[in-house]
């Protein structure tokens, strides 16, 4: 993975939410008209929860199953990009739920690939769409083999070392669309603590502890 140009991927984001906007839209788990999300499937979704990896608390809005899978996939491969905002509010309930909503969120970086798959950065696109303070502190400092198809330990190994953080201090929260071994997200915090930064904990949509369809992840 590669470092990408914020701006560039500011001005990619805008674009995508610019389509979004003047296109038809349906719900993107059940194809019901009207409704990126409606509150029929939105109500559906498992409840939030949270899990410890290797002592980091993470947040989820939901399990990565049935629905939320559905809705997971349209906004990270089928470019449904206003996805982000009903699930922006749900990452800042999960914000204030924990007693973060005050604390800087940092996204985690996309990689070159990845953008130049989707055109957008869908970490970016989510930290927005909580109204939350948002700081890009991470950036990639080198190239990683494609996550999907990698196992618990190749996925440690290989995203090791890859993260570099901004120095300064004060307490951070991590946002990821998706959560699976947890390896991106301790990579992360790896990075935001050796730049003197203290990491509270993380947040995503979507946990997904067991092995799931390649598509859907990094």
């Amino acid at each position: 993975m590669d470092p990408i140009d914020p701006r560039r991927s500011r001005w990619r984001d805008h674009l995508a939410d610019a389509l979004d906007f003047v296109m038809p839209v349906w719900c993107a788990s059940c194809d019901e008209p009207g409704r990126i999300l409606c509150a029929r499937c939105l109500a559906t979704l498992p409840q939030p929860e949270c899990r410890q990896i290797d002592g980091l608390d993470v947040w989820s809005v939901t399990r990565y199953e049935a629905a939320a899978g559905r809705i997971v996939r349209a906004l990270k491969e089928a470019g449904t990009t206003g996805l982000a905002r009903p699930l922006g509010g749900a990452l800042s309930q999960l914000l204030i739920g924990a007693g973060w909503c005050d604390l800087e969120l940092v996204p985690v970086p996309t990689s070159r690939a990845g953008l130049r798959r989707r055109g957008y950065a869908v970490p970016d696109l989510l930290a927005r769409r909580t109204g939350a303070p948002v700081r890009r502190l991470l950036r990639l400092q080198r190239r990683v083999a494609d996550q999907r198809r990698l196992g618990r330990a190749d996925r440690q190994r290989n995203v090791a070392g890859s993260f570099v953080a901004h120095p300064g201090d004060g307490p951070v929260v991590v946002l990821d669309d998706v959560v699976t071994t947890g390896a991106t997200l301790l990579e992360a915090r790896r990075a935001l603590r050796a730049a003197g930064r203290d990491v509270l904990g993380a947040v995503v949509v979507a946990d997904t502890p067991r092995r799931v369809s390649p598509a859907v992840e990094e």
